[in-house]
């Protein structure tokens, strides 16, 4: 499986990511922002309960590979701690089809616990073949939920543990194997500014619902 929307030779496969087109990356922000925008059941970034951007670039999924993405994530200042709810959503183009998924969490004042975030990751089948074109309402190939609980709290030992998996339709895959999987990953990747915890969480979508081999 390429993890690149435009494979590009040299390097290390799978683990670089080279410069793509512009037209590229503006394909990606604008389907990534119908398709985030869709699942979180709002028109505009304004509607979301914390001020939100949408960002574009890359990111690693659990294995190192590395993969284009775009979100959308709460905004805070550099003095303002990330407290309270936010909701936000990313997006990855595959071969297979679309990675989409919507994140929700609840950050804790330094301190206090718990803290958790739930997330709603898809797999979208390719619409028609055609990479330029999103349609949104497609019926998801692969659904999964999942949330982690654990401490953000500036404490000697930071860790998360997860809190329930639920396969709602595993599509090709044993649901015991894509259960694994996230249990495995989801809490690894759960430390940070919420558009990190994101990203990161975009892939352990990616490696679970497409590989589900851990």
């Amino acid at each position: 499986m390429s993890c690149m929307i435009a494979p590009i030779q040299g390097g290390e496969p799978g683990r670089e990511i080279f410069p793509i087109p512009v037209a590229d990356l503006a394909d990606l922000q604008s389907m990534g922002a119908r398709e985030i925008l869709g699942l979180l059941r709002v028109k505009a970034l304004k509607e979301l309960p914390a001020d939100a951007s949408q960002h574009v670039g890359a990111a690693l999924k659990p294995d190192g590979r590395a993969f284009y993405l775009t979100t959308i994530a709460p905004e805070f200042g550099p003095t303002k701690d990330p407290v309270g709810q936010w909701r936000g959503g990313f997006f990855a183009p595959f071969g297979i089809g679309d990675i989409v998924g919507m994140v929700e969490g609840e950050l804790a004042k330094p301190g206090a616990l718990p803290t958790s975030i739930k997330v709603k990751a898809r797999l979208l089948l390719d619409a028609g073949g055609n990479p330029r074109r999103a349609v949104r309402g497609r019926a998801p190939y692969i659904s999964v939920d999942w949330e982690v609980r654990g401490s953000q709290a500036t404490r000697p030992n930071k860790a998360s543990l997860i809190g329930s998996v639920t396969v709602n339709d595993a599509g090709p895959h044993d649901p015991a194997d894509i259960r694994r999987c996230v249990a495995l990953h989801a809490p690894q990747r759960v430390f940070g500014e919420p558009r990190a915890i994101i990203a990161m969480q975009c892939g352990v979508a990616a490696a679970c619902l497409l590989e589900a081999i851990c």
